[in-house]
């Protein structure tokens, strides 16, 4: 039977060196492996109807960092006897049906799980989620961000097992939720979360006008040779850093050219370069914007692609 509430908690080793080869040309940044899941059921009135654990084997990170390890105990050797991600994930969403409202002590359990599910070229299966560090702010007067171990002093909850442990925090952060008004604080975190989809929104729309990032080139002896410059012609994520997907550059018109590059986490992007020559070097010079792909933006690439199409399809033909 699925819980009606699921609170979950990860721990996850670090990259040591996140510029190390086999980490680059994963389908987005790497920020967190998870090697341990932790999770509590509720049932609605906030009784726990279960409690579950996995140690994950790792997959991507070779070797533990030794934040991580010292934080948690947890050793590359111990993680290695656990299960595949893909598997613990499988029982996990098992757990869960989709009025299942996940419970989480901040916001990085998800952004981390979502990660890792994108990593692994799984389906995105979290629904509904609750912060419980914002609602015990709510509820308790506290500025800032409140540690799960601070929050329990508060609430005279006796931290009778390990912490760092994914499911002794899961626990503890159940314990909490059974001391909160959780319908008053779900209520009111909808609220908020409604009121940062407008604010993000709002947010897109000023971004849409405005580059995103930018770079600039010079030297080139040939105008085609900024193409070829990694620097100027190849896109990364604003967000991330990853390397974009992207198109060749179309001619937009005498000096502008643009492209469309997609990231598998943030999404499409358009980018636009524009060529001047220097009289006095007899080089080209090159800069580089790129922008959130607004509905004119991706209108205005994509009749500059059809155009092309059309015009190869002509030549094709004569």
């Amino acid at each position: 039977m699925a819980a009606d509430y699921l609170v979950l908690d990860l721990e996850w080793n670090q990259p040591v060196d996140p510029a190390a080869p086999q980490l680059q040309n994963l389908k987005t940044t790497l920020n967190g492996e998870i090697i341990q899941i932790g999770a509590v059921a509720l049932n609605a009135k906030g009784k726990i109807t279960g409690t579950y654990t996995w140690l994950v084997r790792p997959t991507f990170l070779r070797q533990m960092h030794y934040h991580v390890r010292s934080l948690t105990g947890l050793t590359m050797q111990k993680v290695k006897k656990g299960i595949l991600f893909p598997e613990a994930n499988r029982q996990l969403a098992a757990l869960c049906s989709p009025e299942t409202l996940l419970l989480t002590w901040g916001p990085d359990d998800i952004h981390i799980l979502r990660q890792n599910l994108l990593l692994h070229n799984l389906q995105d299966w979290v629904g509904e989620w609750c912060d419980l560090q914002r609602v015990y702010a709510q509820q308790m007067g506290a500025t800032g961000q409140t540690s799960l171990q601070s929050a329990m002093e508060a609430l005279h909850i006796q931290a009778d097992r390990p912490a760092h442990d994914a499911l002794n925090d899961a626990w503890f952060t159940a314990l909490i939720a059974q001391k909160l008004d959780l319908k008053l604080g779900l209520e009111q975190y909808r609220d908020y979360v409604r009121l940062q989809e407008k604010k993000k929104l709002a947010r897109a729309k000023r971004r849409q006008k405005h580059p995103l990032a930018g770079k600039t080139g010079t030297g080139y002896a040939h105008r085609g040779d900024a193409f070829q410059d990694p620097q100027l012609g190849r896109m990364r994520c604003p967000s991330c850093k990853h390397p974009l997907k992207q198109t060749s550059w179309f001619k937009l018109d005498k000096h502008r050219f643009v492209a469309m590059g997609v990231c598998p986490q943030h999404g499409r992007f358009i980018g636009q370069i524009r060529l001047t020559r220097s009289p006095q070097e007899e080089k080209w010079q090159g800069k580089r914007w790129i922008y959130a792909a607004s509905p004119e933006r991706l209108a205005q690439f994509e009749a500059v692609r059809q155009k092309k199409s059309a015009r190869q399809r002509v030549k094709k033909g004569g």
